[in-house]
């Protein structure tokens, strides 16, 4: 078993957001907690993405997408109110 850690974290305020998307939000997301880790996505070696909503299927894969990163394995997690600890 390898160590893991999460080193950089981003929180978007509390608010509605007409004009994005959640692919957009999270993307946003992502890239402010690379910054905040001092990372690079070419410094990632796997996504855990964590989801309430069904209907936003592959939403890791998207975020990923979305940010110009692909070919990093994403795990993409739905588990209720445990999604965040399960990821």
């Amino acid at each position: 078993m390898r160590d893991v850690a999460v080193v950089g974290v981003h929180m978007l305020k509390f608010g509605r957001y007409p004009d994005k998307d959640v692919v957009q939000l999270a993307s946003e997301t992502t890239i402010a907690a690379l910054k905040d880790a001092g990372c690079s996505i070419n410094d990632i070696e796997l996504v855990a993405s964590g989801n309430l909503y069904q209907s936003n299927a592959m939403i890791g894969q998207r975020v990923m997408k979305e940010i110009g990163a692909t070919g990093i394995p994403v795990i993409n997690v739905a588990n209720a109110c445990a999604t965040g600890s399960t990821a």
